[in-house]
């Protein structure tokens, strides 16, 4: 058994006494730390947000291409639900003045309820205008985007709700309380279609260009409401 001196006095450390090696591979560069390259990489993920919030300078002419293309796109979602309520209300109209045929009548009730499924967010263009829509937000913009809501309360409920009234009617014809209602719904219609309009217009103006119309149509008052 090997005998060690315990009593000695010990050498107080030096680290210049360590071999380069030794003291290079227990000394970690500030730089390199594990906080700083945690703190260096928050600064730079709010540096690139910051700097994509930023507002960028776009001519007027690029602001209504923007603002075409988003209400290009608003028209093609909105496509199928136009179609539906306009054929729901012709159908109405033929029943309530005898000119729809019994043939035909037979295949209502199917059209009707997808009539009214291609105004629900069961509709791929419902969903997409509800998704997919990013309005340059631009001063022309926010009037567009506020188009887009008063087009989106048009679809899914003025024109939703008319078309379950008209089903309804169908089943249970001159019910009062139903053709209550679908009034009420055809002067929402009308109402809500003069508010997007409005905003449509108000965008035009800040431009001074021309912009493509969203499709919403004027319908016709239907008989016996």
């Amino acid at each position: 058994m090997t005998d060690e001196n315990w009593d000695e006095p010990q050498s107080p450390y030096d680290p210049g006494s360590m071999a380069a090696s030794s003291l290079s591979s227990t000394v970690v560069i500030w730089y390199k730390r594990p906080w700083f390259l945690v703190t260096l990489g928050i600064i730079v993920v709010l540096a690139v947000s910051i700097i994509s919030d930023l507002p960028r300078h776009i001519t007027k002419a690029q602001d209504a291409s923007e603002q075409n293309d988003s209400i290009h796109q608003i028209n093609t979602d909105i496509a199928p639900c136009v179609f539906a309520v306009t054929q729901s209300f012709s159908f109405y109209q033929e029943e309530v003045t005898g000119r729809l045929s019994a043939a035909n009548r037979k295949h209502v009730p199917t059209l009707l309820v997808e009539d009214e499924t291609a105004c629900t967010f069961a509709s791929g263009g419902v969903y997409d205008l509800t998704n997919n829509i990013q309005i340059n937000d631009t001063k022309a913009g926010k009037h567009i985007d506020s188009m887009l809501s008063v087009i989106f309360l048009w679809v899914t409920s003025d024109a939703v709700l008319a078309i379950k009234d008209i089903q309804y009617l169908f089943a249970h014809p001159g019910d009062s309380t139903k053709l209550r209602n679908l009034t009420q719904q055809e002067t929402l219609l009308a109402k809500d279609r003069t508010r997007l309009l409005r905003d449509f217009t108000a965008a035009e103006t800040i431009l001074g260009i021309t912009l493509r119309s969203p499709k919403i149509p004027a319908l016709a008052t239907l008989r016996g409401t």
